[in-house]
């Protein structure tokens, strides 16, 4: 007996298969290319891929077409997620928000003050008529290190003084992260040039309490020497004409003490007048005309410009971050009184 399906595979040659088969292959072939995206896209790291919190970070998309054909528009969108936190996530952007391959996207993304320490993801996604496609980057955002720096928000006035006079300018001190409860003491770690009755600084308040208030200040004072300008000479030869003018009613009361009552009467009036010279000029001979502060040697401070360069500390020994830049450099000119 003869089997109809043996007949029949003999019957059916491999052309005939192959060309049922075909159909079949080109309509699958098809379908899976219909599910794939005419583009691809890639992204750099982030540059940092740590940072403090407030602080942004960035990367290059780009986006490629097939071999040997021209690209058509994508849609680009982000997002930033966590599995840690849901508050205060960053934000990101894409720019161009369409561009058509092959092209060079950026991304920036923009961490808050507020978001907490830990791992994030930020999403990529491209999208046009043939599907989406994604790409997705890592951040870190570490604690904010407490620290604090110093600069010199009012300038220096004025830039230019005579010797034995001086000059202000206000430094803030700003605490970074949660640096509060210190006490910063500031000075003037040097001086150029060096001179024998260089300018000396000072500040007030001294030391600088740092609070949760936000950033303190204190004001600098930089003080020049001067030789006192005939201050002396003159107030000695004023002191010596009061004193000649007093001994003039001295005389008087000599010759006139002999004549009885009258000479008596005249004595009591010149008396009086006596006293009341005395109390109208001792002001004059305690006042001073003396210009400038002198050095201890009695130099003054020679002309030129000085630069100072400030330094603080706090209880801790803890320096500023800022410390290296010009940010903690004043400079004044000396002229001559």
């Amino acid at each position: 007996m003869v089997n109809s399906r043996q007949v029949a595979a003999r019957s059916i040659s491999p052309s005939v298969l192959w060309a049922l088969l075909l159909p079949l292959f080109f309509a699958a072939f098809s379908s899976l290319g219909l599910a794939q995206t005419d583009f691809t896209i890639t992204a750099t790291q982030l540059q940092p891929s740590v940072v403090e919190p407030g602080l942004p970070t960035s990367a290059a998309i780009t986006l490629q077409p097939p071999p040997m054909t021209a690209g058509t528009p994508v849609a680009l969108t982000c997002a930033v997620t966590s599995n840690q936190t849901t508050t205060f996530l960053p934000t990101c952007t894409v720019s161009p928000t369409s561009s058509t391959p092959p092209s060079e996207p950026s991304l920036t993304v923009d961490t808050q003050a507020a978001s907490p320490a830990g791992s994030y993801t930020v999403t990529v996604t491209g999208t046009n008529g043939t599907g989406t496609s994604s790409v997705q980057l890592g951040l870190s955002i570490v604690p904010e290190t407490a620290d604090y720096t110093i600069a010199i928000t009012t300038a220096i006035s004025p830039t230019s003084v005579a010797a034995g006079n001086g000059a202000q300018a206000t430094i803030t001190v700003t605490p970074i992260g949660n640096y509060s409860g210190h006490q910063i003491t500031l000075s003037c770690l040097s001086v150029t040039p060096v001179v024998a009755a260089s300018p000396v600084c000072s500040f007030k308040p001294e030391p600088v309490a740092v609070t949760s208030n936000g950033a303190p200040t204190t004001v600098l004072t930089v003080t020049t020497f001067g030789t006192a300008t005939g201050g002396i000479s003159k107030l000695r030869t004023w002191r010596v004409f009061y004193g000649l003018w007093l001994v003039l009613p001295g005389l008087a009361l000599v010759g006139v003490c002999s004549r009885g009552k009258r000479g008596r009467n005249i004595f009591g009036m010149l008396l009086l007048l006596s006293l009341a010279a005395g109390i109208l000029f001792m002001p004059a001979c305690s006042s001073s005309s003396n210009n400038g502060t002198r050095a201890p040697n009695g130099d003054s401070t020679p002309n030129g410009t000085y630069m100072f360069t400030l330094a603080a500390v706090d209880e801790t020994g803890a320096a500023p971050s800022n410390i290296t830049t010009d940010q903690a450099t004043v400079s004044l000119t000396v002229t001559t009184p």
